[in-house]
């Protein structure tokens, strides 16, 4: 297990319902495990200092014995300073009457400022997730903007549509979580990612000797993408709880591991040489993890419909980070 002296880990959105929900999971070491001493950076808006700074005194109560220091600022170059991790979670929400175009368009500007300040002030080192929507978008502009930075270190999140997908099938098969396999999301983090279980294993046997072709190419398809729209609905808010988790998957499995039988999915800046998917795109691919590096899983077989899904999801990125 890679292992740092510190790590400094710098989040956007701090003072926001998910970053609330992410803390105590980051502090109790489920993040980068038991050991792992770190310092908090904490970015936020002019407007919200205040509240950041009642979360900071919150943070600060919890005597984490691994958090060696919060600081708190509206400035992305005190923010960014020296990031080992760069956690982005804030954005700006569509709003009634905003159409997705204008919520593209004002983010890759944030993206584009935020990016070019990470770039500067960062290690070069620094790993990069990318949690606000659009997020694989979000996480291109951001990666295109540093030039200093490999583009190996940026990754958007997609272990809430994994997780979804793995608890589903374990619903379904009425089996435990660990029991489930090799699930892959490919493409966008929108209705048009492909949850594809033509490889995973539940209970040590194929998916399609447990479910018909039709539910996992239709009904369970549907419930992965659908999920979030309905949880928005019967709640009237995002998925706090799921993706506060989601983000914590990501970091450890990211900074710990796969285990030798599995792997997850991330999104990633393509290097143009898996599965058709041209260099620069954002998208969400099957990857091994270990030491906080990862690998793409280049040789999974793909049939024709699985080709057809992932083109639609590639089809929509392209329109949407051109």
């Amino acid at each position: 297990m890679q292992k740092f002296e510190e790590l400094k880990i710098a989040i956007t959105g701090g003072a926001g319902n998910l970053a609330s929900a992410f803390y105590p999971l980051l502090g109790s070491g489920q993040v980068f495990g038991s050991t792992q001493k770190f310092s908090l950076q904490l970015l936020e808006l002019p407007e919200k200092l205040q509240e950041l700074e009642g979360i900071k005194m919150q943070i600060q109560d919890c005597a984490f014995p691994l958090l060696n220091n919060v600081t708190v600022s509206s400035d992305p170059a005190i923010a960014f300073k020296d990031a080992d991790v760069a956690i982005f979670l804030g954005a700006m929400p569509r709003k009634p009457g905003m159409e997705r175009s204008d919520l593209l368009q004002m983010n890759r500007e944030i993206f584009i400022q935020q990016g070019q300040i990470l770039n500067e002030q960062a290690k070069s080192t620094v790993k990069v997730l990318v949690v606000a929507n659009p997020s694989n978008t979000n996480c291109a502009t951001l990666a295109h903007q540093c030039t200093k930075i490999p583009q190996q270190n940026f990754t958007s999140l997609m272990q809430l549509d994994h997780n979804r997908c793995v608890s589903t099938l374990a619903r379904e098969a009425n089996t435990t979580i660990d029991q489930i396999k090799k699930v892959i999301i490919w493409g966008n983090h929108s209705l048009t990612q492909y949850p594809d279980m033509t490889h995973s294993i539940i209970n040590g046997k194929q998916a399609s000797e447990t479910f018909s072709k039709d539910f996992l190419r239709n009904a369970l398809i549907q419930q992965v993408q659908q999920r979030g729209g309905q949880i928005l609905q019967l709640s009237r808010g995002a998925s706090t709880i799921s993706g506060a988790i989601a983000v914590k998957d990501h970091l450890r499995t990211w900074f710990l591991g796969t285990s030798q039988d599995n792997w997850t999915s991330f999104g990633v800046i393509s290097d143009g040489n898996h599965y058709g998917i041209p260099k620069g795109i954002c998208f969400s691919l099957p990857v091994t993890c270990k030491e906080f590096e990862f690998k793409v899983v280049g040789d999974v077989e793909l049939d024709d419909f699985s080709k057809q899904r992932i083109q639609l999801s590639l089809v929509e990125l392209q329109k949407e980070q051109q």
